[in-house]
This record gives C-alpha cells, structure tokens and sequence, in this order.
C-alpha cells in the first residue's frame, strides 16, 4: 500500500507545473522569468493570474475587514450588557459586605463590653 501510495505522489509530481515561473522580486511578465524565456502567451498567462490572484485577495481582506466591523459592534454592546451586570452584582455584594461589617461590630460589642 504505502509503495502505491509513494508511486501516485512521484507521478503527480511530475504532472505538477508551476503556474508562475518569474521569480517573486520581479513583475509577472516582465520578459526576465523562465516562463516568458518559452516565448508566447505564457508571460500574459502569468500576468493575468497574478492580477486574478491580487484581486481575489483583496476582495477576501475587504469582506474580512467588514465582519470584523461589524463584529466589533456586537462586541461592545455585548462588553456594555456584561459590565452593568457585573457592576449590580458588586454592589450588591459591596452591601452585604458592609451589613456583615455591622453585624461582626455588633457581636464583638456584644460579647466583649455587653452592649446591645
């Protein structure tokens, strides 16, 4: 099994032919890359998938931009609602606090001095 599987990778290795030959520094179709060296329509080729590619990307980095606008939105409220909770909550035990205070006051003058 694992030899058919080593045979199937070299094979579509083999297959496999870079899309865009031009070395990264330079601009596709330039005349200096090995695919524009070939001659013909390959320089053109590469040229047009480069700025298939750009667009896409910046068509996915624009649609990303505006769901975490739009998110950051709900997030806040979200942050706003989770903080007054918190807030009501502490004061409420901010109170309780301060009646345990009281009554701990009041059992130590009770039972050291025999008041109340």
């Amino acid at each position: 099994m694992d030899d058919y599987m080593d045979s199937l990778v070299k094979e579509v290795e083999g297959n496999i032919k870079p899309i865009r030959a031009e070395k990264l520094s330079e601009e596709p179709g330039s005349g200096n890359g090995a695919a524009s060296s070939a001659g013909g329509n390959e320089g053109e080729a590469g040229k047009d998938i480069y700025s298939h590619v750009h667009r896409e990307n910046v068509k996915c980095y624009r649609n990303t931009q505006a769901v975490i606008k739009e998110s950051t939105g709900s997030i806040k409220q979200e942050f706003k609602e989770g903080q007054s909770g918190i807030r009501g909550l502490l004061t409420m035990i901010l109170l309780l606090l301060i009646l345990n205070l009281g009554a701990t006051a009041v059992l130590i003058l009770h039972s050291v001095f025999g008041y109340f």
